[in-house]
């Protein structure tokens, strides 16, 4: 009597199969590739003061929590400076423009468009696409737009036209749009850096994530990624923010004690578009923990498998 038939599946073995099922870079813990990743910065609150208000914590239910993540110097240009190019690339203070500027290291705008990815930066009372305004609607320090939140402006090696007027999200949602790298910038009161200005606390920027957030969720699709932080504290607690990630390939509810910094976020927004690490990045870990491997597996069908193997 013949032997029935097996699939030559059956003589792969147990590594090489999960690496086809999940993908190798999810399989090692890193980061799985997104079609894109959506950036939101508030500003210079401590992780404490952020992580309990209503729609936050309903985020960190959605998705992955970092309890262990920090801001790397004070005041908050240098920390616009070090996520956007991994580096503080000499510059300390608030002034504008930045010390140095244009400057012509490499960051994310730049890896960007070398790689033929589009990103665009969309930042709330900004007037003009491409200004180099220092401010907008009130003084360089506090005024609604403020330059030192905006680094990309600092950079002679980019193209300034994806530095948008927060209008520009909603058309470019409603359009299907949405860049492969995307940095929101909420206003200086949506933010809660004028948090002294009635109106303009912790509780009146959580209700303005609560706003604005769910039409950029609903628009990441199946390979994207929302992160929610803070480029600094309010000096009380060692610089330790809150930062959040939610997005279809995140573990919900997790939680992890991973250290981060502003640099380790750079080289994850590296990774997830497929870019190469540089600068400070490139001695950073890898994000790991907070991804959910079942979800990165679905790319892959038994069909597929047999295909592959028979």
């Amino acid at each position: 009597m013949p032997r029935p038939w097996t699939p030559m599946l059956r003589h792969v073995p147990l590594a090489g199969l999960a690496a086809c099922l999940a993908g190798s870079p999810a399989l090692a813990g890193s980061v799985p590739p997104h079609d894109r990743v959506v950036v939101v910065v508030l500003e210079n609150k401590s992780y404490d003061q952020v992580r309990n208000q209503p729609y936050t914590l309903g985020l960190r239910a959605q998705g992955a929590t970092f309890t262990n993540s920090f801001g790397v110097t004070h005041p908050s240009q240098p920390n616009y400076i070090a996520l956007w190019a991994a580096s503080l690339l000499g510059v300390t203070n608030n002034n504008c423009p930045a010390p140095g500027a244009p400057l012509a290291a490499e960051n994310l705008g730049h890896a960007c468009e070398a790689a033929g990815l589009r990103w665009r930066a969309y930042s709330e009372n900004l007037a003009v696409a491409g200004s180099a305004a220092c401010s907008y609607d009130g003084s360089a320090s506090s005024g609604l737009y403020t330059r030192k939140h905006e680094p990309w402006t600092q950079f002679g090696n980019l193209n300034h036209l994806n530095e948008r007027p927060y209008t520009d999200l909603a058309v470019d949602i409603a359009a299907n749009n949405l860049p492969n790298l995307v940095f929101i910038i909420p206003n200086n009161c949506h933010n809660s850096h004028n948090s002294t200005t009635l109106g303009c606390g912790v509780p009146d920027a959580d209700a303005w994530l609560a706003a604005n957030l769910p039409a950029v969720l609903a628009a990441l699709g199946p390979r994207g990624l929302l992160v929610l932080t803070w480029d600094e504290d309010d000096s009380s607690a060692s610089n330790h923010i809150l930062t959040v990630f939610v997005g279809p390939l995140v573990l919900l509810g997790a939680e992890s004690s991973q250290l981060m910094t502003h640099y380790t976020l750079n080289r994850m927004i590296c990774e997830a578009l497929g870019l190469a690490p540089f600068a400070g990045g490139v001695g950073e870990a890898s994000i790991t923990n907070v991804w959910d491997l079942s979800t990165v597996a679905r790319g892959t069908s038994w069909g597929r498998l047999k295909t592959l193997y028979r």
